[in-house]
């Protein structure tokens, strides 16, 4: 076998050797098909699809009947997206040839990248019925590979999940099967696949990486991380396993350790603003929100659209007491998203710091028109009232606007907080029930601003009862 396969080579390269000596001298020579074939094979592998196309039509003008070079050109159009071509030519040689695994294999994979789903899957059937049972495994791998290719997720996994059990150690057809469970969201399964594949070969980087991937989904970051370690160790430059150890990283708090693994990333690749707006987020749980700034600026340079950074660098900037970056900020986010309460929340607080109680209110005011049962803003307006308006007075305030908006579970936290002020802590509770019953998950927003709220037995009761 051995023997044969030296012959194999050095007749390649003889046939190879005398087709560029051709080239060279724009002199045609005769090949047998044999030698076209392999001529074919050897420029198709190195992905020299023109001198591939040469060697074809040269092999078909001196043998125009060969179906196996007829076979070889509808290899070369289906690479070349011409499945049109490829597929009238799969049709003439199916009713010459029709015992050929092969034709059936191409004219699957040709209605898989037409979409054509049924004949796709009908002419597979026909080739691994077809073919020999040496080269089953290439086929299975060949089908698995292209209906994943396509997005034909399930059909790939179901024939990958049949025939597995006959080639367990197919490193090809276990990654495909892996992938396969990655993207219909099996996540557990595709674990268990690609585990089953690295007891098989520890060294494969790819699945290292694609199983850090999936730990991730499952928000099991120590495993992610660990996966992405090996993955670096493997293969030290791959970036991609940088930046999601980084991700990882930062999902369990270790924002230094995910601010070093961005940085190394980013010696590898172009930067991106999404990389600086997330070393700009660890920097602020870290509480450092200079830092944070100045790298929520920089993606914000690099991306002057990217709304979060906008909203982050005017979080940051309200922080550090810089008022003039945050309004620039806030302004330029609401450009991209005019709607949002949150950012006219945001900006009105700014604006009160900066005593500028006409601008102030008039964000206010669009932060509730946008979304009216928002707790924070309402919060935010009472206050704003209380401490700019002399003649306001909370509790006629609360129940005009509670007459109007009864089901408003923000005005009832708020009818809270008021009474709950003027000692008035029966009503209180009782617009605390109704405000839980309505926005449940709204209560530490409120308590956050009045912890005073659990000064009186009653209330401190039903909160701990309630929380």
């Amino acid at each position: 076998m051995q023997e044969y396969s030296h012959a194999n080579q050095d007749g390649t390269r003889e046939a190879v050797e005398k087709f560029e000596e051709m080239i060279h001298h724009n002199k045609e020579s005769y090949f047998d098909v044999f030698q076209i074939e392999s001529i074919f094979d050897y420029y198709n592998e190195e992905n020299m699809l023109d001198k591939a196309e040469s060697a074809i039509k040269l092999g078909l003008r001196q043998h125009p009947d060969s179906t196996s070079l007829l076979l070889k050109h509808s290899t070369l159009l289906i690479e070349q997206n011409a499945h049109e071509d490829a597929l009238e030519i799969l049709e003439y040689i199916r009713e010459v040839e029709n015992s050929n695994a092969e034709i059936f294999l191409n004219l699957g994979i040709v209605y898989t990248r037409m979409g054509e789903r049924k004949k796709a899957i009908a002419d597979y059937t026909k080739a691994l019925k077809l073919v020999s049972e040496e080269e089953l495994d290439e086929f299975v791998f060949e089908i698995g590979f292209n209906l994943n290719q396509e997005g034909f997720y399930k059909d790939s996994r179901n024939l990958l999940k049949n025939l597995h059990p006959r080639f367990p150690n197919n490193e090809n057809i276990l990654f495909e099967m892996a992938y396969a469970h990655d993207k219909l969201e099996e996540v557990e399964e595709g674990i268990e696949v690609y585990n089953k594949l690295l007891n098989i070969n520890p060294y494969l980087e790819n699945a290292w990486y694609n199983l850090g991937i999936l730990y991730n989904k499952q928000e099991k970051y120590t495993e992610a991380i660990e996966a992405y370690n090996i993955t670096i160790a493997i293969s030290p430059n791959l970036s991609e396993a940088y930046y999601n150890k980084a991700n990882s990283l930062a999902q369990i708090g270790e924002y230094s350790q995910a601010i070093e693994c961005y940085a190394e990333y980013m010696s590898f690749s172009y930067p991106m603003a999404l990389t600086y707006f997330y070393m700009g987020d660890c920097w602020e749980n870290l509480n450092n929100y200079g830092l944070a700034s100045r790298f929520y600026k920089i993606a914000v340079d690099i991306d002057p659209e990217h709304t979060e950074a906008l909203q982050a660098l005017g979080r940051t900037a309200y922080r550090t007491q810089d008022y003039e970056t945050s309004i620039f900020a806030f302004d330029k986010a609401l450009m991209l998203d005019p709607d949002s309460s949150d950012l006219w929340l945001s900006l009105g607080k700014t604006y009160k710091k900066m005593k500028k109680p006409a601008e102030a209110k008039r964000c206010l005011k669009r932060a509730l028109i946008n979304q009216h049962e928002d707790t924070s803003s309402w919060i935010e307006m009472y206050q704003f009232l209380d401490e700019n308006e002399k003649d306001f007075d909370p509790i006629p305030f609360l129940k005009r606007l509670l007459s109007k908006d009864q089901t408003n579970g923000a005005l009832h936290y708020l009818a809270a907080i008021v009474y709950n002020k003027n000692n008035n802590h029966a009503d209180a509770l009782q617009h605390l029930v109704i405000a839980r019953q309505l926005l449940p998950d709204d209560l530490e927003i409120v308590l956050n601003e009045y912890p005073a709220l659990v000064s009186m037995p009653k209330i401190a009761e039903y909160i701990n009862t309630h929380r």
